[in-house]
């Protein structure tokens, strides 16, 4: 089985589409079709990415199909006028072993890097990646309240951009969730907002508010404050960060 083949595998094992799988990963269904057709290899980081999301070791994922035992192997006939120069078989088996012996150490640097990853999704606290929090009625009226909610991420990094997402939840209609957008000036940097239409959920409906992120495929939830009510000109929430 070819790796493309096994990502198709574990991809309809979870029940996702390619479109989904994407989705998860940041990339195009295109990208997804092409993984699992052999017309193309993910990077390191996608690799590390797709062994976590499907629960298995990278070299389960990037398992390459050796020889047959030796007791399956059919027997070799010899023969003079073709036979193989000494000399050519062992290069051959020479370049066979080094071949081997890379592909080997390649599999045991990414486990390695996806072990660090796991000893860092372990000891990473979501609250220290919140440096501030904020919120705002834009309006309120009958099609509802419209909030924009604020966070600012701690040690941003622009070569590590995070993907940001605030989360309502225990509204009693169900849990929202909405992507954020950095705010795009060099003076925000690290800035991210979203702005939710609260529409179908009363004022006074209690809901607690967090703000999500993923970082190298691992998601980290913050919450930052349990309201009580909310309004366009007063609020009751309780802090939960710092």
């Amino acid at each position: 089985m070819t790796l493309g083949q096994r990502i198709q595998a574990h991809r309809v094992r979870l029940g996702l589409s390619q479109e989904g799988l994407g989705d998860k990963l940041g990339v195009s269904r295109q990208a997804v079709s092409k993984w699992e057709a052999d017309g193309a290899v993910p990077d390191t980081n996608k690799l590390i990415a797709l062994s976590k999301l499907f629960g298995i070791s990278l070299n389960e994922l990037l398992q390459v199909d050796g020889p047959p035992p030796a007791e399956e192997r059919p027997p070799v006939r010899r023969s003079k006028a073709k036979a193989v120069p000494a000399v050519a078989l062992v290069l051959a088996l020479l370049a066979l072993a080094g071949t081997t012996l890379s592909l080997a150490a390649r599999v045991t640097a990414l486990e390695e890097q996806v072990a660090a990853l796991e000893q860092r999704s372990q000891s990473l606290d979501p609250a220290e990646l919140v440096a501030g929090w904020d919120f705002g009625v834009i309006n309120d009226n009958e099609a509802g309240q419209t909030v924009k909610f604020q966070v600012t991420v701690a040690r941003y990094d622009p070569e590590e951009e995070p993907e940001v997402f605030f989360l309502l939840s225990g509204l009693g209609v169900g849990a929202k969730r909405e992507p954020a957008d950095k705010l795009p000036s060099a003076q925000d940097a690290g800035v991210y907002t979203a702005t939710i239409n609260l529409a179908q959920w009363q004022v006074s409906t209690p809901f607690t508010l967090s703000v999500g992120f993923v970082k190298d495929g691992v998601e980290y939830l913050q919450p930052l404050a349990d309201f009580s009510f909310l309004d366009r000109t007063s609020s009751a929430y309780e802090p939960l960060w710092p």
